[in-house]
């Protein structure tokens, strides 16, 4: 008996554990850092980014983040272009998410993505990549649709690059 009933506390506090533990956040993804610029019209901004470029990274993204630098971003890079969406399951922050072809032109900029929402959130047309950055970042410096982000993975067309 007694020793039926130390499994039996110990079967209760493993299952504890584990209806815990699927509640928390997975083992955290290590991130690359590096910067990145913004070009607008009138002005450069540079972003601290962290680069989510692997399944494992862009699946964890920003999730159960409770803060972020004003000047900070996720940068979400995938191999080729394709058709990407989003969601803020498990995350804390609203965000501003700036969807990015593979020459670096922005494509689509969506505003104020809400915390913990489960809406699909779907690029427009094929993109290289997505930088989250605090929602209103965007209105604050005035970025648009077919400004550039300036980073190494993403090739501006010559006719571009000579002007």
């Amino acid at each position: 008996m007694v020793k039926c009933l130390g499994v039996a506390r110990l079967l209760g506090f493993l299952g504890l554990v584990f209806l815990v533990a699927g509640t928390l956040p997975a083992a955290a993804v290590e991130f690359s850092r590096d910067i990145l610029v913004v070009q607008t019209r009138n002005a450069a901004h540079r972003f601290n980014v962290e680069i989510a470029s692997d399944p494992d990274a862009r699946a964890q993204g920003l999730m159960f983040r409770q803060e972020m630098a004003a000047n900070a971003g996720m940068l979400f890079l995938y191999p080729q272009d394709q058709a990407v969406a989003f969601w803020m399951k498990n995350t804390y922050l609203p965000l501003d998410m700036i969807f990015i072809a593979a020459d670096g032109s922005i494509t689509q900029i969506v505003k104020n993505a809400q915390p913990f929402s489960e809406n699909l959130i779907p690029s427009d047309r094929y993109v290289r990549g997505v930088l989250e950055v605090n929602a209103g970042i965007t209105s604050q410096l005035d970025i648009q649709v077919g400004d550039h982000v300036v980073y190494k993975v993403f090739k501006f067309p010559a006719a571009a690059n000579s002007k």
